[in-house]
């Protein structure tokens, strides 16, 4: 049952005035400052500013200050790059002081000089401003501490194939929260992206102060050092080499997932390295491959998973029997017969009936069906509409039913969705926050969630180092309508001497044993003819995407 931990948790208008100083919110639950270069903004800093305000209950006050000097000639050329960086003047050059007001919380979207004085002479810019918040002056920040208004931010992690970083600092000191993004390493490629996530790093924190939490205050900060110009240079070329080698193996080579299983209950990945313990369930086919397993609960010899055809490019949902050495006895296609590509058949029970969430994100359209004795899949709701679901996976918390997945059209495997309803078939609702986590290190779902010690664990992919390169197991602390945070305590890896040494990205509760899935990249002819015939040169849309 859903409450034992031996099952899964998912087994169940003037004109002369500044117009982004207008007050959008007349009855505020909560006053901002966000605080702006005194003779213009940025597209990214409107952006944000307007994402603050359309939240419920939110005044924002803008206000003008100095900034400090971002200009570097080979910085410049760059700013073109991208039309978040676009610039308006503002209406008034002259930068305003806190004075006698004071707010929740003050942002610095402006990347203040704080070693100018302020407008009445009463000491530096950071002080008053530090002085009129209730909670601090918040800054978004990368890991070298440069703030996102100044020049080159995120570029060491970006251009060394890690990922944007950004991260949401208090008074210089405490880190609110982050997001981690995927970002292609050719860094001026990334810029797009970059200044766009700012939005979401802050509407989380915002969020928390509207319900009430406090704020943590035990992750300090502490900024790495920043780059030389030469090794700045010199990153950026490394970036365009790992970029460009990235490209050609997506072009050249193909992703070949095997499924497994390991002979121990998904709680033990908690404590115990597992990756050299799989056994590895039939050969490697050259016309197709297996991936995303989910055995069915109670039996330990039938399971689904998905088949991915090479020569046309789908995956379709394959039932598959073992005999009791393990070995694959049987595999046929499942009743399930929709034109599109079908992958992560993820399995339930609830209420004595065996139920499945296919992913069918082609439709944009999640939907959940059951399981009949005889193998037929009946369409029983549709959980999602008009939303490109990857990986949906249910959960009950707290009485309520969770559903976990990642939305395509926000990115491919780097954001973390919620929706939740009283009742399996709905209706459905969206989280408060959209998406909840930010982080291609730690956000599509891989998996059941899964029960362990009373506390909740939630499967997730690292794509640090590609998609599916790793697995990340989230604790879930606090999973309300309004709320959510989770933290990392385990990564799986894949053993690199072992036959599939290039990822893991599903491991699925079955009685006492784990299924799971790994990753080779080979040579396909069979693919790379259908590339060469229509040009496609992405990855596949398997379990590759």
């Amino acid at each position: 049952m859903i409450d034992s931990e031996s099952r899964p948790a998912g087994s169940l208008a003037n004109p002369r005035l500044d117009p982004l100083e207008v007050d959008t919110v007349r009855a505020p639950a909560m006053r901002i400052a966000v605080l702006l270069p005194a003779d213009r903004h940025r597209a990214w800093q409107k952006l944000a500013r307007a994402a603050l305000a359309s939240i419920p209950g939110v005044q924002v006050d803008v206000r003008r200050v100095r900034a400090a000097d971002a200009y570097r000639p080979d910085w410049s050329r760059l700013e073109r790059a991208t039309a978040m960086l676009a610039e308006t003047p503002a209406p008034s050059a002259d930068p305003q002081s806190p004075g006698d007001s004071r707010w929740d919380a003050v942002i610095d979207l402006a990347g203040l000089d704080s070693g100018g004085v302020d407008q009445d002479g009463a000491g530096d810019q950071w002080t008053a401003w530090r002085a009129a918040s209730r909670h601090g002056v918040w800054q978004p920040l990368d890991a070298q501490g440069i703030h996102l208004a100044a020049a080159w931010p995120c570029h060491a992690a970006i251009s060394a194939g890690l990922g944007g970083e950004l991260l949401l600092v208090r008074d210089g000191a405490f880190v609110l929260d982050a997001v981690r993004f995927f970002a292609d390493p050719d860094y001026p490629r990334s810029f797009e992206r970059l200044y766009g996530e700012v939005a979401t790093l802050l509407r989380g924190a915002v969020q928390e102060l509207i319900v009430g939490a406090a704020l943590p205050t035990t992750t300090a900060y502490a900024p790495q050092p920043s780059p030389t110009p030469l090794r700045r240079a010199v990153r950026g070329m490394r970036g365009k080499a790992l970029a460009w080698r990235r490209r050609l193996v997506a072009r050249w080579l193909s992703e070949s997932w095997m499924i497994g299983v390991i002979d121990a209950p998904i709680q033990a990945l908690i404590e115990t390295p597992l990756a050299s313990k799989i056994r590895w369930l039939g050969r490697r086919g050259s016309t197709h491959y297996r991936a995303d397993p989910f055995g069915i609960p109670g039996d330990r010899h039938r399971l689904y998973c998905e088949v991915y055809d090479y020569r046309d490019g789908l995956g379709r949902i394959e039932a598959i029997e073992l005999d009791r050495g393990d070995r694959i006895v049987q595999a046929e296609p499942a009743r399930l017969q929709l034109p599109m590509h079908l992958s992560y058949p993820y399995l339930f029970e609830h209420d004595g009936g065996l139920y499945a969430i296919p992913e069918t994100s082609a439709n944009r359209r999640c939907e959940l069906y059951r399981i009949e004795a005889d193998g037929e899949w009946r369409p029983v709701a549709v959980l999602l509409e008009g939303v490109a679901a990857a990986d949906a996976s249910l959960f009950l918390h707290e009485g309520r039913f969770w559903l976990a997945y990642t939305d395509l059209g926000l990115g491919a495997f780097d954001n973390l969705c919620l929706s939740y309803a009283d009742d399996l078939r709905g209706p459905w609702r969206p989280h408060a926050l959209h998406p909840v986590k930010l982080d291609h290190c730690s956000s599509r779902p891989a998996g059941t969630p899964f029960l362990h010690q009373g506390a909740l664990y939630r499967p997730a992919q690292d794509c640090s180092a590609g998609y599916g390169a790793a697995i990340a197991i989230n604790r879930i602390e606090v999973c309300t309508p309004q709320r959510y945070r989770e933290q990392v305590v385990r990564r799986c890896r894949p053993d690199p001497r072992g036959p599939n040494p290039h990822g893991l990205h599903t491991v699925s509760s079955w009685g006492e044993r784990t299924l799971v899935d790994g990753k080779r990249y080979v040579f396909n002819l069979h693919e790379l003819g259908r590339k060469l015939r229509y040009r496609g040169w992405r990855s596949p849309s398997g379990a590759g995407e």
